[in-house]
């Protein structure tokens, strides 16, 4: 690095050393602290919160610290301080990036670490003329990581070479033990490795809107698109037999797509003569990790284990792909409008149905002395259609529009015929709603590239990833209208 001192590393700040960490921010004119553990982890104190909640002040010795904002996205926080001496009369900006998916024990998914390493040097403010703080627990180990992954990216953006063994050795003789395991080590390699195979490209929505009008008007123009997409299908990951071990244990003739062992999610209710074994993954939102469920429709000698996932899950909305008049396997757990359906142990029951702009059927699973567990099923008026050129996306965004304004607290179920076509275009174009209602940009790119990470089947043809584009134009197309209208 070309200045003195490039990055502090710290333990993170104890109850009695608070005060002393802001004197050392202030004096080292610090604009970015990046924390990379969580307050409390397996039951034990890691960091003391060193900062006020959001809009709250709060004084640490002779500094005040404001904390202006906060934003929560699925595996990291942001929050904008604003730093003041007592006597002094001065005050600075302090952007502090909040890791908090970095499991207790093992190391973050590279592409999740990769991102947050772009989210941070995208929105440095002065890059390179002051030290970046960075710190964990004991301030070794997940902040040796993180410098070495900073610093090597700058240098072979620069240079066009790297050496992390070597840069790793420098570290270690200005703090020991830096970076202390060897799944530490390769999470450098891994995450360097996701940073360089592709950037990010984040856009604000009104380049977005014309870049995408260009292709609408002339296909000849979906080159640029189509180029994106090549680079997807090249760097997505290649999953081994063994990711699947579990899975295919129990694989069916009906499973084209199967889910990965360290995505899968299992049934923890027992039911007599079924296992815990379900074809379903849990999915993160741009907002929430995990807060989606995808899976396939039940045949009907599974029905039982489909009700068992929504009830051991606490997942009260189910979005499918399809009207499910076209799904014959769902009579055997959906209910008619005159009587109940039992799946043994389950009784389900049919509460109402309403019909706007999706169709909408509350049910009620019960079992034996269990209390009801209450869940919508949101059907769209047809299957979103994306093999002609005429794509209309009405019938997506109607789902994408109901799954963004319900209150709930368990994750959403997404369902289609496989479990992947069309459930991967649902959680791109999710995600990026809530990308473009929090951050005003957009980035199809990498929202896709990380829902490939926990299902590769996920938009892996082009039709369905220019369907993702045609929806997001769409919808940006609606809400500038009501701006619009509103003013």
């Amino acid at each position: 690095m070309d200045r003195t001192i490039a990055y502090i590393a710290t333990q993170g700040p104890k109850e009695n050393t608070v005060n002393d960490f802001w004197r050392m921010v202030w004096q080292q004119n610090v604009t970015q602290i990046i924390m990379l553990t969580n307050i409390m982890e397996g039951g034990k104190i890691k960091c003391f919160q060193y900062w006020p909640d959001c809009s709250n002040t709060e004084l640490y010795g002779n500094f005040t610290i404001e904390n202006v904002s906060e934003k929560h996205y699925a595996f990291y926080i942001t929050r904008k301080f604003v730093l003041s001496h007592k006597q002094q009369q001065m005050s600075h900006d302090i952007m502090q990036y909040h890791y908090t998916m970095w499991p207790d024990h093992g190391t973050p998914e590279p592409v999740n670490l990769a991102v947050f390493h772009s989210e941070v040097l995208r929105t440095s403010a002065d890059e390179n003329k002051t030290p970046m703080v960075v710190h964990c627990s004991a301030g070794i180990g997940r902040t040796g990581t993180f410098i070495a992954l900073d610093a090597l990216f700058k240098e072979g953006i620069k240079s066009g070479k790297i050496n992390v063994a070597k840069y790793v050795k420098i570290m270690r003789s200005c703090r020991m033990n830096m970076v202390q395991n060897y799944e530490q080590y390769m999470t450098i390699f891994t995450a360097l490795n996701e940073r360089f195979k592709a950037s990010h490209q984040r856009q604000s929505l009104s380049p977005f809107e014309d870049k995408v009008d260009s292709v609408l008007r002339s296909p000849q123009k979906q080159t640029c698109i189509e180029r994106e997409f090549e680079k997807l299908l090249h760097i997505r990951p290649e999953y081994t037999i063994d990711d699947y071990f579990e899975a295919s244990q129990h694989v069916k003739r009906n499973d084209a797509v199967l889910p990965l062992d360290k995505y899968m999610l299992y049934l923890t209710s027992s039911v007599a003569n079924r296992g815990s074994y379900i074809n379903a993954i849990a999915v993160s939102s741009y907002l929430q990790n995990n807060s989606l469920i995808v899976t396939h429709y039940p045949p009907p000698e599974d029905a039982v284990d489909f009700l068992r996932l929504l009830t051991d899950q606490e997942s009260n909305t189910v979005i499918c792909m399809d009207p499910l008049s076209q799904i014959e396997s769902s009579k055997s757990w959906l209910p008619g409008s005159s009587s109940d359906k039992i799946v043994a142990p389950f009784t389900v029951q049919r509460v109402r149905e309403t019909d706007t702009y999706v169709k909408v059927t509350d049910i009620r699973i019960l079992k034996e002395k269990d209390l009801a567990h209450a869940v919508s099923i949101v059907e769209p008026r047809e299957s979103p259609r994306i093999d002609s050129t005429s794509v209309d996306t009405s019938s997506l965004l109607s789902l994408v529009s109901y799954a963004t304004n319900v209150s709930t607290e368990g994750p959403i179920t997404i369902v289609s015929r496989d479990g992947a076509l069309l459930c991967g275009a649902f959680c791109a174009v999710f995600n990026c709603v809530q990308q473009i209602n929090m951050d005003d940009s957009v980035d199809v790119f990498t929202t896709v590239r990380q829902l490939q990470t926990r299902r590769p089947e996920f938009c892996s043809t082009l039709e369905e990833y220019l369907l993702v584009y045609r929806a997001l134009h769409d919808y940006i197309g609606t809400i500038s209208q009501n701006i619009y209208e509103n003013m």
